[in-house]
């Protein structure tokens, strides 16, 4: 499973947060390598209402027990069902 680190900024306020603030995301991918799934990341993200996104870091996860943050876990579980999952830090980074 790919893990992509990066930051994005929200274009319409939600119940929750305010348009144009920056969070950190973690994004699970089925599919690899990372080079290849750029396209379908920045369309799953913008569907989502993200844009400007910036990628910090990738990786590769073995195995789901390698995760010990239980959000995270559930994240990769949803990936390994439905080929991709995100989770959005609340806390805005500006």
């Amino acid at each position: 499973m790919l893990i992509i680190n990066g930051t994005a900024e929200l274009m319409h306020d939600n119940s929750k947060l305010a348009s144009g603030s920056r969070h950190e995301f973690n994004m699970f991918s089925k599919e690899m390598p990372f080079e290849q799934q750029l396209t379908q990341i920045e369309e799953y993200l913008m569907c989502r209402g993200w844009d400007n996104i910036e990628i910090l870091s990738n990786g590769i996860i073995n195995d789901v027990k390698d995760i010990t943050h239980t959000v995270l876990q559930q994240a990769y579980d949803k990936a390994e069902c439905e080929g991709f999952a995100v989770t959005i830090n609340n806390q805005a980074l500006n």
